[in-house]
């Protein structure tokens, strides 16, 4: 049969890889000149050192099975270095303290007391016994305060891994994804806590290699090809999407991976109503090294996360360093702008981490980054059924049971596909 996957994001690609194993002929529709949906590089600019930033620093876990597949199928498990989890932690006054993997770390970080230690601890055997889909109305941060956790050991411990996992700080989140997360991540199997980092630029993984991958599998890739309707043909036509140019891409079956609005309105169906949450990120070259390990978290900073991409992509520039700073689910930054929202992170780069002169600075702001899976917010992603039997939705938005993360996303262009089969 003929298959016709609109959108061109992971789920997208992912939708259209499954669909060929299945033995149809596909076309993929992507109104965007590049492939990668969300997670893409920005188009470089005279000044920019190498490589080009991307539009934040997107980081998959050990667990995200479906991910680390995605990458081996389209030839790209070489662009991503796993690590076992260590996370460096700056506090206010910049002294350095990393979360590790296991009791033995728990027990090293100093960020908390030796008695917060053990409430993370008791929570976390708590946490573990838990049904997520029991809990998604109410937050995370209420779940954890009922297992005896002070704010003070959310804001210094948990959100540190769970605000950048949900684009959400705990206290706002669906407590259903952060129980969720930490019985996946934190309490799995061993490795599945595993940092897995883009050593090449998303634009090279989720664009030019995804597209070559696609093309060898016999997909017809259209990039700049928006879909302004999907029409039913009846008795004298096949079913179609039709492009903002009039012009009819016929098929008999069809996935919708879209944006939950822009699915909705394609698909003739209400708007889900998810709530977008963005995230802010600030590029940065500085005149000396300020950060030592290759990514750090800072406590009480908007500053949230800080990478240094120069070392992380085997780039670092000739002088100073190239650093990416990632904020999660702050609407407030958007409204920070140009020089303003520069200076401000830079700001507090060099209050914690020591004086630098900034000689190179870029912003990328992604508005509609992730829903925000606030409490609630589990009835409102669907599944892949549509109202047309020929038709599913995807995108990491949709039903899977995890955040909206790239894992998400090539789970739910998978599901679709063998929900049309």
């Amino acid at each position: 049969m003929r298959a016709v996957v609109v959108g061109g994001g992971l789920a997208g690609a992912s939708a259209a890889l499954e669909l060929v194993r299945q033995g149809h002929t596909v076309t993929l529709l992507e109104a965007r000149p590049t492939l990668g949906g969300a997670v893409q590089t920005l188009p470089e600019r005279d000044g920019d050192p190498p490589p080009p930033p991307d539009n934040g620093q997107h980081v998959a876990l050990g667990c995200c099975a479906a991910y680390l597949s995605f990458a081996e199928e389209i030839g790209q498990s070489a662009a991503l270095q796993r690590r076992p989890l260590w996370l460096p932690v700056y506090d206010e006054a910049g002294r350095m303290s990393a979360i590790g993997a296991g009791p033995l770390a728990l027990l090293r970080y100093r960020h908390i007391t030796l008695r917060e230690r053990i409430q993370v601890a008791r929570a976390s055997l708590a946490i573990g016994k838990l049904d997520p889909a029991a809990h998604d109305d109410e937050s995370f941060g209420a779940v954890l305060r009922r297992l005896g956790t002070s704010s003070r050991v959310i804001d210094r411990f948990w959100d540190v891994f769970v605000r950048p996992a949900l684009n959400l700080p705990s206290d706002e989140a669906s407590a259903a994804l952060g129980i969720f997360t930490v019985k996946t991540a934190l309490l799995g199997p061993r490795g599945a806590s595993d940092l897995v980092l883009p050593v090449q630029p998303l634009g090279a993984i989720h664009h030019t290699a995804t597209q070559q991958a696609l093309a060898a599998r016999g997909v017809t890739v259209r990039l700049g090809a928006r879909v302004a309707e999907l029409a039913a043909g009846g008795a004298a036509a096949a079913d179609a999407a039709v492009l903002d140019s009039g012009e009819r891409v016929e098929g008999e079956l069809f996935v919708v991976a879209l944006p939950p609005a822009e699915g909705a309105r394609l698909l003739g169906e209400p708007d889900p109503g998810l709530e977008d949450s963005p995230i802010v990120s600030v590029h940065l070259q500085f005149d000396r090294e300020l950060l030592g390990p290759p990514l750090a978290a800072l406590l009480g900073s908007q500053a949230q996360w800080v990478f240094d991409r120069g070392r992380i992509t085997g780039h670092p520039p000739a002088r100073g360093q190239y650093l990416t700073v990632v904020a999660s689910g702050v609407p407030e930054l958007l409204d920070v702008r140009g020089r303003n929202v520069v200076d401000l992170i830079a700001g507090e780069l060099t209050a914690r981490l020591g004086p630098a002169e900034l000689l190179w600075s870029r912003v990328s702001r992604e508005p509609r980054a992730t829903f925000a899976c606030r409490p609630g917010s589990a009835a409102r992603r669907l599944g892949p059924a549509t109202g047309r039997p020929n038709v599913a939705r995807a995108g990491s938005w949709t039903a899977t049971g995890w955040p909206a993360t790239m894992e998400s996303a090539i789970i739910s262009g998978r599901v679709a596909a063998s929900y049309l089969a």
